[in-house]
């Protein structure tokens, strides 16, 4: 098969992470099976193992960044990806090339096929072997879902880390924010430091009962180190995954750690590392941003942000059918227009649900089948002072991204 023929191969997976939503099943035992036949790669790389709710792509570039600029060489595993599936894939920003990831799936097609291994799995064993073939200094792997029985979690860290605990993926991870909490600090191990970005005082005392059992030295974050214009920062909820980032380099750096080095990794770390779709600009005049909050933890941050901006705030919104995830519409301001929209994928949340929620909130809105065109009514409504938003999924992103 040539490059373009894996790649369709890979997206037509059964039991595929995000072609099978329903059908997912968390375990470790197929990963297992896949690390034993590809030699355990990821028994010989120093891992950084970065889990939570939200902010985890954020805290897994800043680190990266970090370490950069400190002239190590760096590999980050995460998910998802937005319009080139290498995106997942990266050493010091660049993706991984082509002809790795053909040959990769080539030489172990069989394997694959025989014993059902899915996307997500697939992907996270190419990045161990790309960053074992590349021998990096760092490998910084981020959580898929959850924490516990996520594919991720048969590695040996040197550290591991938890941004945050909020509500997503009830169906899987459970219906509270313990039980959550419980699934997610699954992956602290025995002996190894974990840094702890979490603040709910009821939560802090899962984690310390937890690190206590497991000895595992317990570091939870201090918030108080930067100003937002000191690292000038686009997005307000970047904050909060700067001092996360800013705690684990201090662990793991300690005496080599360079304070301008750090501060340069902290502010440039969407160019050091080519991360894309978290407040990413792509239009000046109307200002258009783009971002993938999905929960509603999420978007409650933005929604601060967003009441700051003296523009005329338009908000393009799709979103997945997830237990729970009307409540975004509850929390949006009535003073706001959207462009609501259904997305290309099987588990959209219909147009009839999001605006009959949306009308019962008494939100101004237009309604479209697709995101393009969604996107599209926005610009052409927009002037100089508009600030258009695309929100509510990944899937609304790379959407938009495409066109």
């Amino acid at each position: 098969m040539n490059y373009e023929e894996v790649i369709n191969w890979l997206f037509k997976i059964p039991l595929s992470f995000n072609r099978n939503y329903d059908n997912y099943n968390l375990k470790l035992e197929p990963v297992i099976k896949l690390c034993d036949h590809l030699g355990n790669p990821q028994n010989n790389l120093k891992i950084i193992h970065v889990g939570g709710t939200n902010g985890k792509g954020s805290t897994c570039h800043l680190l990266a960044s970090v370490l950069q600029e400190h002239e190590y060489s760096v590999g980050i595993f995460s998910s998802p990806h937005l319009i080139d599936v290498r995106e997942r894939v990266k050493i010091n920003g660049c993706l991984i090339e082509k002809s790795f990831f053909q040959n990769f799936i080539c030489e172990n097609l069989n394997f694959f096929t025989k014993n059902k291994i899915s996307f997500f799995e697939i992907t996270f064993a190419l990045a161990l072997c790309y960053f074992n073939k590349k021998k990096v200094d760092f490998a910084i792997i981020e959580v898929g879902l959850g924490g516990r029985l996520d594919a991720t979690n048969i590695c040996n860290p040197i550290l591991s880390c938890i941004t945050n605990i909020g509500y997503d993926h009830k169906k899987f991870l459970g219906n509270s924010l313990n039980e959550i909490a419980n699934e997610k600090s699954g992956i602290i191990k025995r002996n190894i430091p974990v840094v702890i970005g979490e603040k709910k005082p009821r939560l802090k005392k899962n984690f310390i009962t937890i690190s206590k059992k497991l000895n595992a030295p317990l570091h939870f974050v201090n918030s108080t180190v930067y100003k937002k214009n000191d690292l000038k920062l686009d997005a307000d909820y970047q904050l909060e995954n700067v001092f996360i980032a800013k705690k684990v380099i201090n662990l793991i750096l300690k005496e080599k750690l360079d304070l301008n080095k750090l501060n340069s990794g902290l502010i440039n770390f969407k160019s050091n590392t080519s991360f894309i779709g978290r407040w990413q600009k792509i239009k000046i005049n109307p200002e258009v941003i783009l971002d993938t909050a999905h929960n509603i933890d999420a978007f409650k941050i933005i929604i601060k942000q967003l009441k700051k901006i003296p523009k005329n705030i338009k908000i393009v919104f799709g979103t997945l059918e997830k237990k729970d995830q009307l409540k975004i519409i509850d929390v949006l301001p009535s003073n706001f227009f959207y462009y609501f929209c259904e997305i290309n994928n099987p588990r959209s949340m219909s147009l009839n649900k999001i605006t009959k929620r949306a009308t019962k909130n008494k939100l101004k809105f237009n309604a479209f089948n697709l995101a393009s065109n969604a996107y599209r009514q926005a610009l052409f409504d927009s002037d100089s002072n508009s600030f258009i938003l695309v929100t509510g999924s990944n899937f609304v992103v790379s959407e938009i991204m495409n066109i």
